[in-house]
């Protein structure tokens, strides 16, 4: 099956010395860095999504393993002295056909109720899409709104959902639907989907396949990205493959006349020095511009670029931002920016960083100097975790939240390139030290 090629870049120290870089790498960043929550096991492993907040400052987010081997969603709640207490609220592979393996960041609706997706599981073993409802007590109740894999409604989805106004959700499969032939690594695949799912009135909800990837030579296949709406109802995506470059494109999805919706490419990853292969989605600022990044490309040895696109005429402008792979700079940037009041721009790296296990960064315009990567924290692959690929959250004091695959506590989930089962982070931004 066609997947994603992680690159993992581990420095290989031995354990006196990682304990002196562990000790004296914060200090070294000059950010408040803090781990709210250490995975084990037992209570979730390898968080590679996002965080989500609700209005009370609590987060919520899954594990792609852990609990009984399938994953977890968890809820991390403020407590005092700054601590945030972990709540397991469901556990994936209890009974058959629920999901297996969440891998995307959750969404939240008006009512509280959680959606997701798994990459495997389900009745026909091509993943889910999974709701939670608060219950009684303080539980949960689960259900799966939706399985994966039968016939050509699409499978393996790798990312999260978004949620319009009336309820409707959107995302996207790494494979399935009705094109079978996009080339990877010298052979075929099924090419991906884009999907909808309704809420139906007294009960239920109502699938459809949006748009079926891989339609001709210049379209993208296998999108990875979660989707973004904009105030007009359209959804703007990432495929990794593809498109004319065969590096990955940009698209548009409009809706139509009698639930119809046309796809449109916006961009071709892959012409010199641009970026390829991007597995993050967008994100739009309030004059209407997309920031994005890629894991690949750029003029610093390809290792990644954040990107600007401005609406021009009936099409967009891109702007290269920043290049990853300078010296002691990250790599491989794989997730969602997000954007603050101020226009600021926040992200992480699977690897790179000054040891080599990914860093959180900041990307600021000045009209003086342009714009201007910030790091806000290196990961040392030790007590604080290493090797991100979920986007952070801002809450309303301007402080990030994040997860790390790997790292924290060394007692647990010793397989892997570096011990631990990763960490939930928060960092508190003060003396940040910029690059150019």
């Amino acid at each position: 099956m066609a997947g994603k090629n992680r690159n993992f870049v581990c420095v290989r120290l031995v354990a006196a010395v990682l304990a002196i870089v562990a000790a004296s790498a914060g200090k070294a960043a000059g950010q408040v860095f803090t781990v709210v929550n250490n995975f084990s096991g037992a209570n979730g492993a390898r968080p590679v999504a996002g965080l989500v907040l609700d209005n009370a400052g609590n987060l919520y987010g899954t594990t792609s393993m852990g609990g009984s081997g399938h994953g977890t969603v968890f809820e991390l709640s403020p407590a005092s002295g700054g601590a945030y207490t972990e709540t397991v609220l469901y556990t994936f592979g209890s009974s058959k056909g629920d999901g297996s393996g969440p891998a995307g960041t959750l969404v939240r609706d008006d009512a509280g109720n959680l959606y997701g997706t798994t990459e495997h599981g389900g009745i026909y073993n091509g993943g889910t899409v999974f709701e939670l409802m608060p219950g009684g007590g303080g539980g949960w109740i689960g259900s799966v709104l939706h399985s994966f894999g039968n016939g050509t409604d699409g499978s393996d989805p790798k990312n999260g959902l978004v949620i319009d106004t009336a309820g409707n959700l959107y995302g996207t499969t790494y494979h399935g639907g009705t094109k079978k032939a996009c080339a990877y690594a010298g052979a075929t695949y099924s090419c991906g989907t884009a999907f909808e799912l309704s809420p139906v009135t007294g009960g239920g909800w109502a699938y459809s396949v949006l748009y079926n990837f891989g339609q001709g030579s210049s379209d993208g296949y296998f999108p990875w990205s979660s989707l973004t709406l904009d105030a007009a109802g359209n959804l703007y995506g990432e495929c990794v493959y593809g498109s004319v470059y065969g590096k990955g494109g940009l698209y548009e999805l409009s809706p139509g006349a009698g639930g119809t919706w046309a796809e449109r490419q916006l961009h071709p990853w892959g012409n010199k020095d641009d970026g390829t292969y991007p597995y993050g989605g967008m994100v739009f600022d309030t004059q209407g511009n997309m920031y994005g990044t890629s894991s690949g490309g750029g003029g610093h040895g390809g290792l990644g670029t954040v990107f600007e696109f401005t609406p021009s005429g009936k099409g967009w402008l891109e702007h290269n931002l920043h290049g990853f792979g300078t010296a002691l700079d990250g790599q491989f940037p794989e997730s969602n920016l997000i954007i603050d009041a101020a226009g600021n721009l926040y992200g992480v790296t699977v690897n790179g960083g000054t040891y080599g296990y990914g860093m959180v960064y900041e990307i600021t315009y000045s009209p003086i100097n342009g714009y201007l990567e910030t790091v806000l924290h290196n990961f040392t692959g030790g007590t604080d975790g290493g090797t991100l690929s979920g986007p952070l959250v801002m809450d309303s004091n301007g402080d990030l939240f994040g997860t790390t695959w790997y790292g924290g506590s060394t007692t647990s989930c010793i397989a892997g390139p570096i011990p631990g089962c990763g960490v939930a982070f928060k960092i508190s931004l003060s003396n940040s030290k910029v690059r150019r």
